[in-house]
């Protein structure tokens, strides 16, 4: 059945090169070929000329020894090295699922680094609203104008309605079409803007606050930076305390002082 089923695998595969007992198959190379068409017949063939070539020089190099050399198994045995702390590490570090950080510790993060999130360019926070037609959406912001919330309006108007934008971000770059930010840039209140006119429609605009490049970015503008940085630390803690636990279970002796034998070299120059 064995010998069978191996028949049975080796029909399925499409021999594309061989070279002396070892075939390379269409299959493989689909498998390596980073791409998610079909390969080329010009990406097969220089896969086949690159395999040949490997293969000629790997069994050369078997030949003569090479692979059995001392220092062949020194690097054979510092990349299984690697590796296996690399798999014990991903398996007890980084597989395991990090709790985001709660609105607290997001605070007290914030509130301690503040001097490091100064913004590099000016940022919009703004509301806005699309319309097809400039009817519309001077009615949307007449509306608001005579005490009617963002969101009632939004509502009321939701069948001419485009698309819209609630409490967002903006930097120049970031907010297209340009005439937003040129609307943005220059107000001076958080009455919604004149409707602007542009390719996609008309957009009635509230700008909410506008911060200075070198200002202190708000908290939810750098939320996710933040929360990307306390992961990092909580996994530099487990990291330190399993490598801890595991140092516990063995007998560890230093007999060099690096610190002072660093301090004595530097007096003796």
């Amino acid at each position: 059945m064995a010998a069978v089923n191996c028949r049975q695998s080796e029909s399925i595969n499409t021999p594309v090169a061989r070279l002396d007992n070892h075939t390379l198959s269409l299959e493989e190379i689909r498998a390596r070929i980073d791409t998610a068409r079909e390969p080329s017949q010009a990406q097969v063939q220089q896969y086949i000329q690159h395999w040949l070539t490997d293969e000629i020089l790997y069994r050369e190099a078997i030949e003569r020894g090479l692979d059995r050399s001392s220092e062949m198994n020194k690097k054979v045995d510092e990349v299984r090295r690697q590796l296996s702390i690399n798999a014990l590490l991903e398996q007890e570090i980084y597989s395991p699922p990090i709790a985001k950080a709660s609105p607290q510790e997001l605070q007290t993060y914030y509130e301690t680094h503040k001097h490091e999130f100064n913004l590099v360019a000016d940022v919009a926070l703004v509301n806005f609203a699309l319309f097809p037609n400039r009817d519309v959406a001077t009615e949307f912001r007449n509306v608001i104008l005579k005490g009617m919330s963002w969101d009632a309006a939004l509502h009321e108007k939701s069948k001419s309605l485009v698309a819209h934008v609630d409490s967002e971000y903006y930097t120049q770059a970031a907010f297209v079409p340009a005439e937003l930010w040129r609307v943005a840039s220059s107000a001076t209140n958080h009455d919604p803007s004149f409707p602007i006119s542009t390719a996609q429609g008309y957009y009635v605009l509230t700008v909410w606050k506008f911060m200075k490049q070198g200002q202190t970015a708000d908290l939810p503008y750098v939320e996710k930076e933040i929360q990307s940085r306390i992961i990092i630390e909580k996994r530099q803690q487990a990291f330190d305390r399993f490598v801890q636990t595991l140092r516990s279970k063995h007998a560890v002796e230093v007999f060099v002082n690096t610190a002072a034998t660093s301090a004595e070299g530097k007096t003796g120059e």
